[in-house]
């Protein structure tokens, strides 16, 4: 169980995280304590970390696989009453997405800055701000962004905070295109699902096609072929050791498509051919297919 901790300032508790074989880089992560751990538990941790807890405990979990158990979390805020734990660290969220992160952070990163924003209304616009100027991007739309540089590099913390960013705008998505315009020849789009959502059904009435390669979490793709060969599902997801799992798919443009979440978030890269506008995708009922 992972614990979110934040500060009247705006900053989260983070612990240092023993590289793993292979990796010679420090992440940065959530505190965590035994599953199903008691109130008692939970003071005692605290009282041990010098900490002193200013707020309710939430308690929430989030599904980041199909095939393994929800990942539970206690959020809450607190103050420091001495010093901290060696490998604790508190961190401002401005300077977070400049590390190296794990996946205790990366997915619960919309509880996080909906906390901040709580804890300090206005936050939620001022880190916005400075991540698109951190990140060189151009923000079309509350949930559309464009990247400026000829090369980016896709971080875990530049995904898990754009989708954090447009949840908090009221939005279910965001879209990162990191081709430089729609008129270029190669449509590259990093796709974020910040939150559980179906799209579609949609298409794109030409004869090329759209490959979805996953990053994080579950969708499922149901293309609508109408007819005798109806719709037909198919179930892509990010899983290690699992060698027969399709993570990557490429469906035709021109058939009707609907995609839904599976996960509580889910990541992955569309690609498709150019130049694009948003007026060349058709939208429809599934009912107008039959």
């Amino acid at each position: 169980m992972f614990i979110l901790i934040t500060d009247k300032s705006g900053r989260i508790l983070v612990d240092h995280i023993v590289p793993t074989r292979g990796s010679s880089k420090n992440l940065l992560g959530l505190p965590q304590i035994e599953d199903n751990s008691s109130q008692a538990k939970l003071d005692q941790w605290l009282k041990a970390s010098s900490l002193n807890k200013t707020s309710e405990v939430d308690r929430f979990s989030l599904r980041t696989s199909t095939d393994i158990s929800n990942t539970e979390y206690l959020s809450f805020s607190a103050e420091s009453q001495g010093a901290i734990t060696s490998s604790y660290e508190w961190v401002a969220i401005e300077s977070l997405w400049h590390r190296e992160i794990d996946n205790s952070i990366a997915v619960a990163t919309n509880q996080i800055i909906r906390q901040i924003e709580h804890e300090m209304p206005g936050s939620l616009l001022r880190l916005e701000t400075q991540f698109v100027k951190d990140f060189d991007l151009n923000k079309v739309s509350p949930r559309v962004f464009f990247a400026k540089s000829e090369t980016v590099e896709a971080t875990e913390s530049l995904i898990s905070f754009l989708g954090a960013f447009s949840v908090g705008n009221g939005q279910q998505t965001a879209r990162l295109c990191m081709h430089n315009s729609q008129s270029q020849v190669i449509q590259e789009m990093l796709m974020i699902h910040a939150v559980p959502t179906s799209t579609g059904p949609l298409r794109q009435n030409n004869d090329s096609s759209v490959s979805y390669h996953m990053m994080r979490g579950a969708i499922e793709i149901t293309s609508h072929h109408g007819g005798e060969t109806g719709d037909i599902v198919h179930h892509v997801e990010r899983r290690s050791g699992q060698p027969f799992s399709p993570s990557s798919i490429r469906v035709p443009a021109r058939v009707f498509r609907t995609i839904r979440t599976l996960t509580d978030s889910a990541v992955f890269i569309e690609v498709q051919s150019g130049p694009f506008s948003d007026t060349d995708t058709e939208w429809s009922s599934i009912e107008g297919l039959r």
